[in-house]
């Protein structure tokens, strides 16, 4: 075994967990240069461009933080939409929305703005203008109450007359 003065063995342990500790950190921040480069890609109207690059990052969306994860779910679902896969687009957005929702101030309300419009006119084309749940049952309820509240309105029925040919 060979003997090493003990300074230059910190020396080199320092160097080696300070050089780890920079790819560890390097390697967690391409997940966000891939997001980076993909909305750059959408704000250029190459949405086929920013589409490629958020799918391949799909698997590892876990790796990104939930404000991340919202707007990896904003881009993705805006350029399915301006790539016409109505389909796709209104399951991304509605991911968005959901991520929003559960982390209040993800999207900026134009962001949030955008994703509502844009879920509504999806939802319309979809759905022809049926109504949600939470619209129908309050339909519902005010039907309802409107029966409750009317008073039922008796026909006066006629008395049957005789007629005096009969035999």
């Amino acid at each position: 075994m060979i003997w090493r003065p003990a300074g230059q063995y910190a020396r080199r342990m320092r160097r080696t967990v300070t050089a780890l500790c920079l790819m560890l950190f390097v390697g967690c921040a391409t997940y966000r240069d891939d997001l980076d480069r993909a909305m750059v890609h959408y704000h250029s109207n190459e949405y086929d461009k920013a589409l490629a690059l958020l799918e391949v990052l799909e698997d590892d969306i876990d790796s990104l933080s939930p404000s991340e994860r919202a707007h990896y779910s904003y881009y993705r679902g805006l350029s399915h939409y301006r790539l016409d896969q109505r389909h796709d687009a209104r399951h991304w957005l509605g991911m968005a929305a959901a991520r929003n929702k559960a982390r209040a101030g993800s999207l900026t309300a134009e962001e949030k703005k955008r994703v509502d419009d844009t879920l509504a006119e999806l939802n319309e084309a979809r759905w022809g203008g049926a109504k949600t749940g939470e619209a129908e049952s309050k339909d519902d309820k005010e039907k309802a109450s409107e029966k409750a509240t009317d008073k039922p309105t008796e026909t006066p029925k006629e008395e049957p007359t005789e007629n005096p040919s009969a035999p």
